[in-house]
């Protein structure tokens, strides 16, 4: 059993006879091997900790999270019951295959890498940080985040194209990571986000291609040089906006 100043973890569950008043600070019941968390504090003002237990919901978790929210770690397949605010970083690795339920906004970074996601359906719509979706299935950015304020990595999935990734990801502030995906078209389309500073891809001369006209202002007309270039190195498919 573990005490949490007016709270009880015992057994599998919360105890909490004030689950409707604002927790002011910290709340942790990581592992604990609590199967739910009904019970807990309907608001937390910093950072929200169920990692590590035998959650297969999040119902009863915060409204609202003043810090970070960390839910990895346990038996859950969807965010169904998350808070629909984190002004935080979100943590959410495990056995996920979908993100139903996520917050429509995050504050710092999202990481839901380490999964086994298909879709990014159901993510936030913005992200303060860096959002990462690295070692999942997907073949797919569908659902991705429209604004991310940080790096955007989508490593080691089975994406072999990025057509129309601009009407998806609108802007972003950082690299554009991308290793390990079967890629071997589209990528032009990454010259048309805005902010994005960067690209890694696994293709060393579509990189440093990409790279060069990276630097160069935003808009149609360096769009237009790489392909050329592109298409001048035998790399059309790469070019295909």
């Amino acid at each position: 059993m573990k005490n949490l100043i007016g709270l009880t973890i015992e057994g599998k569950k919360i105890t909490n006879k004030t689950s409707s008043e604002p927790w002011p600070g910290d709340f942790n019941c990581y592992n604990n091997k609590i199967t739910s968390i009904e019970g807990a504090p309907s608001s937390v003002g910093g950072n929200f900790y169920c990692y590590n237990n035998q959650l297969t919901s999040l119902e009863g978790a915060p409204v609202s999270v003043g810090g970070d929210f960390s839910c990895s770690d346990n038996k859950l397949t969807s965010l169904e019951g998350a808070p629909s605010s984190v002004a935080g970083d979100f943590y959410c690795n495990h056995n996920l295959i979908s993100l139903e339920g996520a917050p429509a906004s995050v504050g710092g970074y999202f990481y839901c890498s380490h999964n086994n996601l298909t879709s990014l359906e159901g993510a936030p719509a913005s992200v303060g940080g860096y959002f990462g979706c690295n070692h999942n299935k997907l073949t797919s950015l569908e659902g991705a985040p429209s604004s991310v304020g940080g790096d955007f990595v989508c490593s080691y999935n089975q994406l072999t194209s990025l057509t129309g990734i601009h009407k998806i990801l609108k802007q972003m502030n950082g690299t554009f990571y991308a290793h390990g995906n079967p890629l071997k078209s589209n990528v032009i389309c990454l010259l048309l986000v805005k902010g994005c500073k960067e690209v890694q891809l696994d293709n060393e001369q579509v990189m440093e291609i990409m790279n060069r006209h990276l630097k160069r202002p935003v808009g149609h007309l360096r769009v237009l040089e790489c392909q050329s270039e592109m298409l001048d190195a035998d790399l059309g498919e790469w070019a295909e906006l």
